[in-house]
């Protein structure tokens, strides 16, 4: 068993929901605001950023290795959702808190926050949901259901059973939780069985300088296993995102490559259901049932894999639509190649978003 320990902050940053400023469907070029956004929230955001230990320096790291329209996540200052945590069944976790919530002119009650983890053990003491958490007599008394600004607070869980094992959602559950939430507090938390393995790192940057978010002029080939984290969530003056964009362009674009493994993680904490349907592919649904389509209920998860471009699975070299069924602003990018220059296709229907 090993112990992992994880250096969280939340802090307050702008948001651009349309980072690379086009929407692929239409072929309309976004405007820029005076700030330089966009599609930016009309308020800051609250990013639960990864840090090296002690707070010392952000510890940024992309939500998918792999997808090619995800800004750096160090000109972002942390990412939208936040820090994915990753672990293995049996081991433990500490995720070591604070709050750097600083914005003038909130009540002090609403930047009170918490971290909340499904799918672990704890002792209720660390369970970050406001009221029920008791005192922590170890960290003076101090509970996690309530971390003021400028404090922390030390959480302790485990994955001691396969049951443990998934993609789990993590959020504030502090008094303020649904207003947090929809301003951007919420990430993954990914429990891996034995022999899982996470996506290996490209050697190189997945675009270069002159690249743009349709023409990429060498892309490094992907492994032959690459796993996909999604997550479905609300941002406040925005509407729906998938991770914490819009519009085709900027919502994922994600690589992989034939013949190998894709592993796809789906997560919802939008409060309505989620339709997620990846064309020209299907996957296997318990013993014998197959399908193109999963439906995600507000707070569910869905894991599946397939073997890409072949004949059980589906699938070849080319740019697949990742569709939210009825919501075309959360359409994205599934693109199947062997590496070096990518054109995606733009529409010119002259449509306005």
């Amino acid at each position: 068993m090993a112990r992992i320990e994880y250096w969280l902050q939340i802090e307050n940053q702008n948001w651009d929901a349309a980072p690379n400023g086009i929407h692929r469907m239409t072929g309309e070029m976004l405007t820029r605001d005076a700030n330089g956004f966009f599609r930016a929230l009309p308020a800051p955001a609250l990013l639960v950023r990864r840090y090296m230990a002690n707070w010392a320096s952000p510890d940024d790291q992309p939500l998918n290795a792999w997808d090619l329209t995800e800004p750096p996540p160090s000109q972002t200052h942390g990412t939208i959702p936040g820090a994915t945590l990753e672990a293995k069944v049996g081991d433990e976790i500490i995720v070591h808190f604070r709050n750097m919530d600083m914005r003038a002119g909130v009540p002090d009650r609403e930047r009170v926050h918490s971290f909340y983890a499904q799918g672990l053990q704890r002792a209720p003491m660390y369970d970050g949901t406001f009221p029920f958490s008791p005192p922590d007599p170890r960290q003076g008394n101090k509970q996690g259901d309530r971390v003021e600004p400028g404090e922390s607070f030390d959480y302790t869980f485990t994955a001691p059973h396969l049951a443990n094992a998934g993609a789990w959602l993590y959020y504030d559950a502090s008094i303020a939780s649904a207003a947090s939430i929809q301003l951007g507090a919420l990430g993954a938390l990914i429990v891996r069985q034995g022999g899982e393995s996470r996506s290996q790192i490209a050697s190189q940057n997945l675009r270069a300088g002159g690249d743009t978010p349709t023409h990429f002029s060498n892309v490094p080939p992907p492994p032959t296993a690459v796993e996909h984290v999604l997550i479905w969530h609300t941002l406040a003056g925005v509407g729906d995102c998938l991770n914490g964009r819009q519009l085709l362009g900027n919502t994922p674009t994600l690589l992989a490559r034939l013949n190998g493994r894709v592993k796809f993680r789906l997560l919802n904490l939008a409060t309505h259901a989620q339709v997620f349907h990846l064309h020209g592919h299907r996957w296997k649904r318990g013993a014998n049932e197959w399908t193109d389509t999963e439906w995600l209920a507000p707070g569910a998860t869905a894991t599946f894999e397939i073997l890409e471009g072949t004949v059980e699975f589906g699938g070849s070299n080319g740019d697949w639509q990742i569709e939210t069924v009825g919501a075309p602003a959360l359409s994205a990018s599934y693109v199947v190649t062997d590496g070096g220059a990518l054109n995606l296709a733009v529409g010119s229907d002259g449509g306005q978003v």
